[in-house]
């Protein structure tokens, strides 16, 4: 394996925090700073502009959208540098997974594989998801043999639905499993919630990430309070917008907003290929976002969603206009033509050059 690269940057984000003319270690973990005094190392590239985390779109469904039909030989643009897939078929994820680093070089993908369900539960009858996206259980020890499977296929998180609206949904003695089963690899688990009480349920079993926020009920002020001690919740605003459920966008943007207010962390997610095939940043869910209160460091936060995944071999680059979060976010909200154009990069391309 090749030693990090040590670059210097104009600026740097880094946990949080911004950094000038800095000396970072670029490594298939992530970015670090390399302290002043620290045992002096070679430079070997300079960066020019800001670098910073991968922007991350937290729920995308890869398998929907023709990012692995392009060819990569057109360079399709994206500011995107991460994405989480949250539920495919596990034997068709490798192809897909290859496709889309092929048309976007430098992205860094990560999978859920299937989502757990009952037996005949979501997404099993859906439509949208094909055979093998929906690992139907029927007891502890089914749930535990797919987890150690998709565990050992390389998974960063487990997916639990609990779709209350579109069939069975696991029983508490079989979520707690599927629960237990994550902890046990040492995975997240992140649950889609939707149907009276699903939020409490995934709450109460110790989901630690919501795939979308809660839409079809008004959750109350006390389970917001105790969910935003210890969940993530991936926003998902604008499909309801694209759908067309005012009501439901109306349900979410509230229940997101007081769970932002409670500190509450929140990734930024579009659910790409539900409705939207753009594989680039939405600019309805960065409205809807900040309809929910959630502006400045906050949303430059839920882009990088640092916190949600381990830290990989990408990086995003900006131009030299961008030197702070408020830059940052103008750079990304601005008219198209004149605003900068952040692009991952990745550890591999300095390697080569």
């Amino acid at each position: 394996m090749s030693l990090p690269i040590i670059a210097l940057v104009e600026r740097a984000r880094i946990a949080g925090h911004w950094v000038s003319d800095a000396v970072v270690e670029l490594s298939e973990t992530g970015m670090r700073l390399v302290q002043e005094g620290a045992t002096p190392q070679r430079v070997r590239t300079r960066i020019q502009g800001a670098v910073l985390p991968p922007i991350t779109d937290a729920h995308v469904h890869l398998g929907l959208t023709d990012v692995g039909r392009r060819d990569p030989r057109r360079g399709a643009f994206t500011a995107l540098g991460r994405v989480l897939d949250l539920g495919w078929a596990p034997g068709a994820l490798p192809a897909i997974v290859d496709a889309a680093r092929a048309a976007h070089r430098g992205l860094d993908v990560r999978v859920a594989g299937p989502l757990h369900t009952a037996v005949g539960g979501y997404p099993a009858r859906s439509g949208w998801a094909p055979p093998g996206a929906a690992a139907e259980l029927g007891d502890a020890t089914d749930a535990a043999r797919s987890i150690r499977a998709q565990a050992a296929a390389g998974a960063s998180v487990v997916k639990v639905a609990l779709n209350a609206e579109a069939g069975p949904v696991p029983d508490d003695a079989l979520l707690a499993a599927i629960a237990a089963g994550a902890r046990d690899a040492g995975l997240p688990l992140v649950a889609h919630v939707q149907g009276a009480g699903q939020a409490a349920r995934a709450l109460a079993a110790g989901v630690d990430v919501l795939a979308h926020t809660p839409w079809t009920e008004r959750l109350g002020d006390d389970l917001i309070h105790a969910a935003a001690a210890s969940q993530t919740w991936i926003s998902t605003l604008a499909m309801h917008a694209r759908n067309g459920d005012e009501l439901a966008f109306a349900r979410a943007t509230d229940n997101l907003a007081r769970f932002a207010a409670s500190g509450g962390a929140v990734a930024y997610g579009t659910d790409l290929g539900n409705g939207i095939a753009s594989f680039d940043l939405d600019p309805n869910e960065l409205a809807a976002l900040r309809q929910a209160g959630i502006e400045g460091s906050a949303l430059v936060d839920a882009l990088l969603a640092e916190w949600l995944l381990p830290p990989g071999p990408t990086v995003t680059s900006c131009s030299a206009a961008v030197h702070d979060d408020a830059s940052l976010i103008d750079s990304l909200l601005g008219p198209p033509r004149h605003r900068p154009r952040p692009r991952p990069i990745s550890w591999y391309d300095l390697e080569d050059a």
